[in-house]
């Protein structure tokens, strides 16, 4: 076994410049691997820590609609129990110069526990309230001048004045991560009141056993009937959001991992022919197949390894600051939850099936270099030509067969999954058939033509197993890669659409319009407009769901562009619907349904409205939820209180600054254009670097391959060529040869891998869309082509490096070694 050990780590380190491909290759699987399998644990690990960031370890929030007392939790499973009551507060300064505008500025005062919060980590242990002292957020301290000590003042219900002193200056941890707040104790709340006394209507539990949590929550919703009761970690929407995050990696790495998988089976295979002369060297010393065979799989078992420990480690150290980026909350304060590292288990089975992939995927080869007589392996006498599988060829078309009966089933995940697969399968197994058909044409044509050259490279680009071998896996690679190439353009030209086209975006703080009136006369502001936009829970005829409720200007908007919808007015009994919503709910242009909304208000309002259109993108939010009414009807339900402030004027920062100064919490915030682009920008730069870098990945990874196997074909050919070259051709036309046989092969890979991709990004946009992921899918066919041509240069690059390897070949050697 040392022999045999020592043969495998020289035969590794002979090749380096392959076994860092292989690596690579494997590498790239793991780190696929580990993206797809620990998305989901990471993303709920990731909201657990935003609310143990914000919420401490509250399980349950109930809001009741009629105040609670002590006996609020008799019954119910061991759980803290904060009460907790809010209040808003206001303050007024003069503007340092000018003393005709006052800024009023609001602040939330909450009410509690100490103890109990401090128990439950909404508050930090060193916090300081009770008798009149107030703790109040580094914020509002920095922004008024406050500091420990000084005297506040916080006006109650009807204005009424109350003193408090500053008894500590919190930092942006717990409860104090929502902002400018102040918390006193729940005594000196009663302070703030008329009465003197409080109603409780907003309570958190902490359940002390977590397996009980879902018996808490049951509880409190047969006690409570009428209390919106909100499971933190296990509500459905917090579920939903995780398994459609996690199934749209799923489906985006499974691509990437099927272009991966055919590379690594395309360069696997070509590496175990080319380890015939170690074959070779075992056999004729006596080793037994059996230990050959264990030599062969131990030694890709090794590429395995060391690929998925490279993988892995690469995933562990850009996991935090990839899920920081892509999954962020808030701005430039955002909280950025603890992200958790892998499991080991995970670890352990993404290196375990890579070792085994590794195994698995050239054993086919494996097996027939076993069997390979010594005397054949001594004398080099390599199969060169291509001869097709019969049993491929039957799975081939069982495959393809499968794919044609499931595009029918439209709305199944597994059903279009299955599609897709197979199709992909089912052409890698078939296309030999086509580029052998096309080759044999050309071939035909050239000798009609009298272009010898060209003949022999078209024959040869139909015979040879390394020729027809490269061009499968073009094929495959290529159509996969313009999949990823087509929703990575979709969803670019979705993030480059421009919902507001204004210079300066308000972010109103709950006012009326009329009280912001004034902003369009504000120096340098040319234009304004508002924009009504707010997020409810609806009833849908008889579904219940959360949505994004706009309401349309029928005086024509020039500001706003935040629909695909191809309506210009609505009456106020219209409404147009989100097509992912209606698509759900079954529901059809021009049918009437019954629409309720505020459902968890006090006064819900039920309206019957006839569908006008459907909306095709809602480029606002992107969520696949939206519901747009008349402008009327928007402020009959919701009164006048706009989401947005758009104006337009010459000088963006100066008039975004004048705005600011002038309005005070009004408004809430303000960005220029520029600046709210940058922000949308960063937030989803992240999801479009990993399709171009899988792009990249999938150009890469299959140039590689079809350098192998080129390099490997050339070693069988070698002896043709020596005696091409000693008859009649010289090393010029030689070389020509492999060029235009290249060019036939990869040629004939992608004018088919064009409509394969196109059909296949079709399949793909139907998962998306069963995934309720808005994505209007955009098949952009000329830029497929000028893509695929692109591939077509790369590929054709390929033909260089056997053409480089014939320069350097020694013919009389060749000639000689039989």
């Amino acid at each position: 076994m040392r022999l045999v050990f020592k043969h495998l780590f020289k035969n590794i380190w002979a090749h380096k410049l392959r076994t860092i491909m292989l690596i690579l290759i494997i590498a790239v699987c793991s780190f696929v691997a580990m993206i797809s399998f620990d998305m989901s644990g990471s993303l709920s690990s990731m909201i657990k820590g935003v609310f143990a960031d914000s919420m401490g370890t509250t399980d349950i929030e109930v809001e009741t609609k009629s105040p609670v007392d002590d006996s609020f939790a008799d019954g119910a499973p061991e759980c803290n129990v904060l009460k907790m009551a809010v209040m808003g507060s206001s303050f007024d300064r003069h503007l340092d110069y000018d003393s005709s505008y006052v800024n009023r500025t609001q602040l939330s005062v909450f009410g509690l526990e100490e103890k109990t919060a401090i128990k439950m980590a909404i508050v930090r242990d060193t916090i300081e309230i009770g008798d009149k002292k107030a703790a109040i957020s580094e914020s509002f301290a920095d922004e008024f001048g406050y500091e420990v000590g000084d005297k506040i003042i916080f006006h109650g219900e009807q204005d009424k004045p109350v003193e408090f002193t500053v008894g500590s200056i919190e930092k942006k941890q717990g409860i104090f991560n929502s902002g400018e707040i102040a918390v006193i104790s729940i005594d000196d709340m009663k302070e703030l009141t008329l009465s003197g006394e409080l109603e409780i209507t907003d309570i958190l539990v902490d359940v002390i056993d977590d397996s009980k949590i879902d018996d808490a929550e049951k509880f409190f919703k047969e006690k409570y009937p009428t209390a919106e009761v909100v499971n933190f970690l296990e509500s459905k929407e917090v579920k939903d959001a995780i398994s459609s995050i996690t199934r749209i990696f799923l489906v985006l790495f499974a691509v990437c991992m099927l272009l991966v998988i055919f590379v690594t089976i395309s360069v696997s295979e070509r590496m175990i022919v080319d380890k015939m002369s170690v074959v070779g060297t075992f056999r004729s010393l006596g080793i037994s197949s059996k230990t050959t065979t264990f030599a062969l799989m131990f030694e890709n078992a090794i590429y395995g390894l060391v690929g998925s420990v490279i993988g892995i480690l690469v995933y562990c150290l850009i996991k935090k600051p990839f899920f920081d980026n892509a999954f962020v909350i808030g701005g430039a304060d955002a909280i950025k939850p603890p992200v958790t590292m892998p499991k080991p288990y995970l670890i352990a089975c993404v290196i375990f099936g890579a070792m085994l992939i590794e195994c698995l995927c050239p054993i086919k080869e494996a097996i027939k270099a076993i069997k390979t007589p010594i005397r054949d392996i001594i004398f080099n006498t390599k199969e060169t030509e291509y001869r097709p599988s019969r049993i491929f060829t039957v799975i081939g078309i069982v495959l393809i067969a499968v794919a044609v009966v499931t595009f029918f089933f439209k709305e199944s995940f597994v059903m279009n999954m299955t599609c897709f697969v197979c199709f992909v399968a089912g052409v890698s197994m078939l296309f030999n058939y086509i580029e052998r058909f096309i080759a044999r044409i050309l071939a035909d044509l050239f000798e009609k033509l009298n272009f010898p050259i060209a003949h022999l490279a078209a024959v040869e680009a139909g015979n040879k197993k390394s020729t027809v071998g490269s061009s499968v896996l073009c094929v495959t690679a290529a159509a996969l890669a313009i999949v990823i190439y087509i929703f990575s353009n979709s969803l670019a030209s979705m993030y480059n659409h421009e919902a507001f086209n204004c210079d300066v975006i308000c972010q109103v703080g709950g006012c009326k319009s009329d009280i912001l009136s004034y902003v369009e006369q504000l120096d340098g502001a040319e234009r304004s407009e508002f924009f009504y936009l707010t997020f409810d829970k609806l009833k849908l005829g008889d579904n219940e769901g959360d949505c994004y409720v706009y309401g349309f200007n029928n005086e024509g908007t020039e500001l706003v562009d935040a629909f695909d919808l191809d309506v210009d007015h609505l009456e106020d009994n219209e409404v147009c619907i989100d097509r992912m919503l209606m698509k759900k709910y079954s529901l059809n242009e021009g049918e009437k349904i019954k629409i309720t909304f505020m459902v968890d208000g006090y006064l819900p309002i039920e309206k019957e409205l006839t569908i006008k259109a459907k909306v095709n993108v809602d480029y606002m939010m992107a969520a696949g939820n939206s519901v747009v009414i008349s402008e009327k009807v928007y402020k009959g339900i919701y009164n006048d209180f706009p989401q947005f402030l758009l104006v337009k004027g010459n000088d963006p920062k100066a008039l975004k600054k004048t705005i600011q100064d002038h309005s005070g919490d009004f408004v809430q915030l303000a960005f220029t254009k520029s600046e709210y682009d940058l922000n949308r920008a960063i937030s989803r730069a992240t999801l479009k670097m990993i399709l171009n870098l899988l792009i990249l990945i999938g150009v890469g990874l299959t140039f590689v391959g079809v350098v192998s196997n080129q390099l490997i074909g050339l070693e069988g050919r070698k002896r043709e060529c020596a005696v091409m070259t000693s008859v009649a051709m010289p090393r010029k036309k030689l070389s020509k040869m492999f060029l235009i046989e290249n060019m036939i092969s990869s040629g004939t890979a992608l004018l088919f891998a064009v409509p394969v991709g196109v059909l296949l990004s079709y399949v793909f946009g139907r998962i998306m869309d069963i995934l309720e992921q808005v994505m209007p899918l955009q098949i952009p066919v000329v830029k497929c082509i000028i893509y695929a041509i692109f591939l077509f240069g790369v590929f054709t690059l390929v033909s260089l490096f056997p053409i480089r390897a014939l320069k350097k070949m020694d013919v009389v050697s060749q000639l000689k070694y039989e």
